[in-house]
């Protein structure tokens, strides 16, 4: 068979100069993928002696890793589900702690360049004291974003949200998180091994990341035309306020 494509010219169409130089850039091609395909540490990704190329390649293969398995394991039922509940919302709020924190304020920061009146919250047990207090005429929602469900604040939190009749949504990474999924009215699962011991949240955070884009991305269609025109009206005042203060 090879000899036969050899005869054909095969080789040549692909920019090699022949059969033995074909042969070493397909080598080189599945060495590489091997690399690719081989699982990275989320915790410790990066050997001692990697170089600055090595570091990079690591990182940009660990983002692949972690996407992969965050849209293989999509659940598009919850997404749509906490979608309509964000959608409906007059008011939404946002809770984060640590690295979950930076997450959730990503995510605050779109939802308000199409005018959704989110509000952004630490998970510190005294700001979000006010949901004590229904409001009649407004519907509100929340999203929670905790990695491991496992601090005192989050309870807080979930226990004020609950006694003020506020459906919320959880993301987390936790592979057990009861009894808050429980409470949740949707919950977001991200698959994610990483420790205590470990250089940085890279695994957990790229996959939040994502599903909140993708969150973002179905709310954003639900009313596409009109969100347009808010990100015009964004910008427009953003444009204004720079050349004021310029």
């Amino acid at each position: 068979m090879c000899h036969r494509l050899l005869l054909s010219g095969w080789p040549k169409k692909l920019g090699t100069k022949g059969f033995a130089d074909f042969k070493v850039q397909l080598a080189t091609e599945l060495s590489a993928f091997a690399q690719d395909a081989k699982e990275i540490s989320v915790d410790i990704p990066i050997p001692s002696d990697c170089s600055t190329q090595d570091i990079a390649n690591t990182f940009y293969n660990l983002s692949r890793q972690v996407l992969d398995i965050t849209m293989n394991e999509l659940d598009v039922n919850a997404l749509r589900k906490a979608a309509t509940m964000l959608v409906h919302a007059d008011t939404i709020h946002l809770y984060g702690r640590g690295e979950s924190l930076i997450v959730a304020e990503d995510f605050h920061y779109k939802l308000l360049r199409i005018g959704l009146n989110s509000q952004l919250e630490t998970l510190n047990g005294f700001p979000e004291a006010h949901a004590r207090m229904p409001r009649a005429r407004l519907k509100e929602a929340a999203l929670i974003v905790s990695q491991y469900c496992n601090n005192r604040q989050l309870h807080y939190v979930i226990d004020e949200l609950m006694s003020a009749g506020i459906p919320f949504i959880l993301l987390t990474a936790a592979e057990n998180p009861w009894p808050y999924d429980k409470y949740a009215a949707v919950t977001l699962r991200i698959s994610c091994k990483e420790s205590r011991y470990k250089m940085g949240s890279f695994a957990s955070r790229n996959a939040m990341l994502f599903l909140l884009d993708c969150l973002y991305g179905e709310i954003f269609s639900r009313q596409y035309e009109r969100n347009k025109e808010n990100l015009t009206a964004f910008s427009k005042r953003k444009t204004e306020r720079d050349y004021y203060y310029t």
